[in-house]
């Protein structure tokens, strides 16, 4: 799938973002024109060969190595080595978080914000490309690796709860579906026999308007 090109306000625009971070957060910046130019080279070149080799370079020597795995990420998954590149990649980032000392507080072993983003964004791409197996697992993880955050804790267990309330709905709404479809048939194969065509099943109405 092709990157799109920008045009030459985007450009200045983009410019005009790079310039503040520049001036307000320099290691997100350096890490960002890293991620542009590998956008770039796969638009180029069509596939990311190139561009994975640039931002496993971009790896090995910008701060914000949070920016250039979330990008890498996102290219995998928009036509690159799809969903099991991508969940290896979620995996070398966690390493690279679990190893970084920044990334916790030596008073009262409390982490960081971006490592709990890191547990966030993994999580949210479990539950949108993986099964509930793997997303549960993922939280799980996520509790264990930061015992002491209590807000990260509650936002997974919200998070998981909530796709599990949507995943029971959807089983339902396709138990419905399919004994609508079941009474339909009998009701056909027995039309002309009043007295032998079933009841409709319950929920069939509220499943036709909904």
């Amino acid at each position: 799938m092709g990157m799109a090109v920008l045009d030459e306000a985007q450009r200045r625009r983009r410019q005009s973002v790079y310039e503040f971070l520049d001036a307000t957060k320099p290691a997100r910046a350096q890490a960002l024109r890293w991620c542009e130019t590998a956008r770039e080279m796969r638009r180029i070149d069509g596939d990311m060969k190139e561009a994975a080799q640039l931002l496993r370079g971009a790896l090995s020597c910008v701060k914000d190595y949070a920016s250039v795995y979330r990008t890498w990420i996102a290219m995998e998954m928009d036509g690159g080595g799809g969903v099991g590149v991508a969940r290896w990649l979620f995996e070398e980032w966690g390493t690279v978080c679990a190893k970084d000392g920044n990334l916790r507080k030596d008073d009262d072993g409390t982490t960081a914000d971006e490592y709990g983003d890191y547990w966030c964004a993994y999580l949210a791409f479990e539950l949108r490309h993986g099964d509930a197996r793997r997303a549960r697992t993922v939280a799980a993880r996520a509790v264990k690796a930061c015992p002491h955050d209590a807000s990260l804790r509650d936002t997974v267990e919200l998070r998981l709860s909530d796709a599990i309330e949507i995943e029971q709905q959807r089983r339902h709404r396709s138990g419905l579906l399919r004994t609508a479809k079941k009474w339909l048939t009998n009701s056909e194969q027995s039309r002309g026999c009043s007295s032998l065509v079933p009841r409709p099943p319950q929920g069939y109405r509220r499943l036709l308007s909904g």
